[in-house]
């Protein structure tokens, strides 16, 4: 026969069990791993810029800021017959903070192009000439200055790499030298992004 005492008992019980279960449940939830299918693109730049979303992550990301970035690329190319990895980092850099909830007028980017990402920046004849196809860069490009992406390319550069300034590609604007646009853009508010290795 239950007395009044261990009817208490055991609904403390089962709502401590409830309570066990829903931390697991969220623990879970917030730890849970992401894998190459949950990837996608868009939603400012499609079909380039692929990335994860992780809205439990413990680093929050902070949606209200303006996120003012400037991206070194002078690597040089890897596969000629697809776009420069650097170029993709930016992509995603703009479509993660998009699907974030930073607001597109918060997302300001600038590339500056120079040593081996001088090539990026090629028309097609121009790249043809070197690679025999047509730069895969060009889409992607034109996909960045679409969205709002300022693209510069290194004036020194272009020179000592015997690029004509024909040669270059319509949404590319050109600087005096990458070390100028870099100082004068970080000068502006820019945080300055360079990658030294070939990862993410």
């Amino acid at each position: 026969m239950l007395t009044l005492n261990s009817l208490r008992m055991n609904h403390i019980f089962i709502f401590g069990v409830v309570i066990f279960a829903s931390i697991l449940l969220t623990v879970k939830s917030s730890s849970a791993q992401n894998s190459r299918n949950d990837l996608h693109n868009g939603p400012l730049i499609h079909n380039f810029g692929q990335h994860v979303d992780l809205p439990n992550a413990a680093f929050k990301t902070n949606t209200d800021m303006v996120y003012k970035v400037v991206f070194e690329i002078f690597q040089a190319l890897g596969d000629p017959t697809g776009p420069h990895m650097r170029l993709e980092t930016a992509a995603r850099f703009v479509n993660l903070h998009a699907h974030a909830g930073v607001q597109p007028e918060n997302i300001q980017l600038a590339i500056v192009l120079h040593g081996g990402g001088t090539q990026t920046a090629l028309t097609n004849e121009a790249y043809r000439k070197r690679h025999t196809v047509d730069n895969p860069n060009l889409p992607l490009l034109n996909a960045l200055s679409d969205a709002g992406v300022n693209i510069y390319l290194c004036e020194q550069s272009r020179i000592f790499s015997g690029t004509g300034a024909d040669e270059v590609a319509a949404p590319v604007k050109s600087a005096l030298s990458a070390m100028t646009a870099i100082v004068n853009l970080q000068e502006e508010g820019y945080h300055f992004l360079t990658y030294q290795t070939t990862g993410f």
